[in-house]
C-alpha cells in the first residue's frame, strides 16, 4: 500500500439526536507511576496505571504516556468500551505529540479499522477530534505509531464520548480515502444504504478516470476505476446523492487527495536520494527524517546482513547506501547482484552512516539477477580519511596487498587493523555475523586482497566482508566483467569467451536468461570457451564463469 497524502479530520462533528453526550472514557493519564501495573501485553520495565489497558512499549512520563521505543513505534489500546448508543456514534479527542524527529502521524484504530491522523507537533501537544461511528458493547480503540519504527509519541487527555439514543437526521459524509491503484476505498462515517452506495453514477473522478462499479461493505465503498491512478498524481472524487440506513441523502461532497509519493519525493537515483538529506553526517548520534522518498532507480544489491536489522546494501553508477529494513518489509527474497528498483523509505542518520528504512512493503522480483559491480579500490591511509570515505559510504571497496595485524582466528564483531606499504590502520570489520568460511577461520598470515562493504563505526570506516571469497589470500587479481571478452555480441551461431588475464582458471559456465532460469551449463577446461548459441531464443542473457570459488557474470544479446 502506497503512503497517502490524505487530511483527517480535526474539527468536531455535530452528532443527531438529544444535544447531551454521554462520557464512555475520560484519561488524563496524571495517576502514572513506574511502580504500578495493569494489564499489558508484553513484560515491560515501565507500566502505566490504566486499568483495563493494554500497551507494547508504553513509558509513563509526567502525567502522559510516551508509546513506542526508537525501533519500534508501539501502541496503547482502551478496554471494550460501550459505544453502541445512537447506531454506535462516537467522538475521540486526545491530545498527541511527535516525539523527537519521529513521524508526525499517528493511527488510530477502531476495532482494528485503521484512521491516520496526521499533523503531529515536535515540539507541542495539539488536540484531535476524531468522529466515528459503528461502535458496539465491545468496541476497542488503539492509538499506534504511523510506521513500523521510530513512530514513537505522546499521548493525553483521551476522551471518547457517545452521544445519547435519538433519531438519526444527519446524511452521511467521506470521512477518508484510500487509493491504490484501479481501487479506491472511500470510507463513509456511517452504515449506508446497498442501492445509493454501489450506483457507479454517484462517484465522479476528474483527469479522465472511469468509476466502472461500486461495491458497498458497511461503512467502506469499494469504486473499480479505469485508468489506473497514476503516483504522484492528484485527484477530486465528488460523491453524491448517496443516502445512510435510516434514508439521509448527501449532498455533494467533494475530497481531494494525492496517490502515492509526490513527484518531489521521487528520486531517480542513489546520489539524487543521499542528497536529500542536506544535514552534514554527525557521528555522535541518531537522527531520523520524516519525509518519505521513492527510489525509483534501478540499483544493484551488492550484500545482505540478515541477522542484524536486515540490511541490505545497494548501489549504482552514482554511489550507494545501506536498507534498514528490521520489520522485514522488503519480503522478496534478495542475493548479491540481484537488480531492483522503485523503493520507499525515509532517511536516518545513525551516527553518521545514511541509512534508507523501507516504508512500504516490497515484493516485486528482481528485474535481474547476477549483475557485478566493480569495487573502488582504497588504501589503508584512505581508510582512516572519513571526508574521503563518507563520499563513498556504503560502496563495494577493495583493499590489495594488505596484511593483517592479528592472528588466530576470525571472530565476529571484531575489528581488526591492518598494514599496507608501511602504513598501519583499521580496516576490516567482521561483522556480517558468522558468515561460513569466514568466522572461525584461521587469519591470513601474508599478503591479502579484501573485498566487502564501506560501512562507519564510531567515527572510523571499515571494510565488511559478505563471504569467504572476499578474504583472498595472496595477491591474485580480481576479475571482473571487463576482464571478460565476449564476441560476436550480438551473437547468430557460435559465441566465444576469453578471459584478459591468466590469474583465474574457469572451471564452469552458465547461461541464465533475463529472468534468472538457468538455460544451460557446461564444463571448462581452458580460458577459451565456445559455447553454442543456435539453440537459444532471441534475447539477453547473463553468462556466468566460476572457478569453484570466484564467479564473474557478464551479458550478451542473441539475435
Amino acid at each position: 500500500m502506497k503512503r497517502l497524502s490524505l487530511l483527517l479530520w480535526t474539527v468536531l462533528l455535530a452528532f443527531c439526536g438529544s444535544n447531551a453526550q454521554t462520557i464512555v472514557l475520560s484519561e488524563d493519564f496524571s495517576a502514572i507511576t513506574d511502580s504500578n501495573s495493569y494489564t499489558i501485553t508484553n513484560s515491560l520495565d515501565q507500566y502505566t496505571q490504566m486499568p483495563g489497558w493494554t500497551g507494547d512499549w508504553v513509558y509513563p512520563s509526567t502525567g502522559k504516556v510516551k508509546v513506542g521505543k526508537s525501533a519500534e513505534a508501539g501502541y496503547i489500546q482502551t478496554p471494550a468500551l460501550d459505544l453502541s448508543g445512537n447506531n454506535g456514534q462516537f467522538t475521540v479527542t486526545f491530545d498527541a505529540k511527535a516525539w523527537n524527529n519521529d513521524a508526525t502521524s499517528l493511527i488510530v484504530a477502531v476495532d482494528g479499522v485503521p484512521y491516520t491522523v496526521e499533523g503531529l507537533s515536535t515540539t507541542a501537544f495539539n488536540t484531535f477530534t476524531v468522529p466515528f461511528s459503528g461502535g458496539t458493547a465491545t468496541t476497542t480503540v488503539k492509538f499506534q505509531g504511523y510506521q513500523a519504527s521510530h513512530g514513537r509519541f505522546f499521548l493525553d487527555n483521551v476522551v471518547i464520548t457517545s452521544q445519547e439514543l435519538g433519531p438519526d437526521t444527519d446524511a452521511p459524509f467521506v470521512a477518508s480515502v484510500n487509493p491504490d491503484g484501479n481501487t479506491l476505498a472511500v470510507i463513509f462515517n456511517e452504515a449506508l444504504d446497498q442501492v445509493s452506495a454501489e450506483t457507479a453514477s454517484n462517484y465522479t473522478l476528474n483527469n479522465g478516470i472511469t468509476v466502472n462499479t461500486a461495491t458497498l461493505n458497511n461503512s467502506v465503498v469499494t469504486l473499480a476505476v479505469s485508468p489506473a491512478l497514476a503516483e504522484g498524481n492528484t485527484y477530486t472524487l465528488i460523491v453524491n446523492n448517496v443516502a445512510d440506513v435510516a434514508g439521509n441523502v448527501m449532498t455533494a461532497d467533494t475530497i481531494t487527495f494525492t496517490y502515492g509519493v509526490d513527484p518531489q519525493f521521487q528520486v531517480a537515483n542513489i546520489a539524487a536520494l543521499r542528497a536529500k538529506w542536506t544535514d552534514a553526517l554527525d557521528v555522535n548520534g541518531t537522527h531520523f527524517g520524516n519525509d518519505v522518498y521513492k527510489l525509483t532507480g534501478h540499483v544493484v544489491v551488492t550484500g545482505i546482513n540478515d541477522s542484524y536489522r536486515h540490511q541490505i546494501f545497494i548501489q549504482d553508477a552514482t554511489g550507494a547506501i545501506v536498507i534498514d529494513d528490521p520489520n522485514g518489509k522488503v519480503v522478496t527474497a534478495l542475493e548479491s547482484g540481484d537488480e531492483i528498483a522503485n523503493i520507499y523509505g525515509t532517511l536516518t542518520d545513525y551516527y553518521g552512516l545514511l541509512q534508507f528504512a523501507v516504508t512500504e512493503e516490497f515484493n516485486s522480483p528482481a528485474i535481474s539477477i547476477y549483475n557485478d559491480v566493480s569495487p573502488l579500490t582504497v588504501t589503508v591511509a584512505e581508510m582512516q580519511n572519513v571526508e574521503y570515505m563518507n563520499a563513498h559510504q556504503c560502496e563495494l571497496i577493495r583493499m590489495e596487498d594488505v596484511t593483517f595485524n592479528e592472528s588466530g582466528t576470525f571472530v565476529n564483531g571484531t575489528k581488526y587493523t591492518l598494514t599496507q606499504n608501511g602504513t598501519t590502520g583499521t580496516g576490516v570489520w567482521i561483522h556480517f555475523y558468522n558468515v561460513p568460511g569466514i568466522t572461525g577461520e584461521a587469519i591470513p598470515t601474508g599478503p591479502t586482497n579484501l573485498t566487502g562493504v564501506n560501512k562507519i563505526s564510531y567515527s572510523q570506516y571499515y571494510l565488511i566482508p559478505r563471504i569467504a571469497a572476499d578474504l583472498g589470500t595472496g595477491v591474485p587479481q580480481y576479475l571482473t566483467e571487463n576482464d571478460v571478452v565476449v564476441y560476436p555480441n550480438p551473437v547468430a551461431d557460435q559465441l566465444t569467451v576469453s578471459l584478459r588475464t591468466n590469474a583465474f582458471q574457469v572451471s564452469d559456465l552458465a547461461v541464465y536468461d533475463i529472468n534468472g532460469k538457468l538455460i544451460l551449463s557446461q564444463p571448462v577446461s581452458d580460458n577459451q570457451i565456445r559455447v553454442n548459441a543456435q539453440q537459444l531464443a532471441s534475447g539477453h542473457y547473463f553468462l556466468r564463469l566460476s572457478d569453484g570459488k570466484n564467479s564473474v557474470t557478464t551479458k550478451f544479446v542473441k539475435r
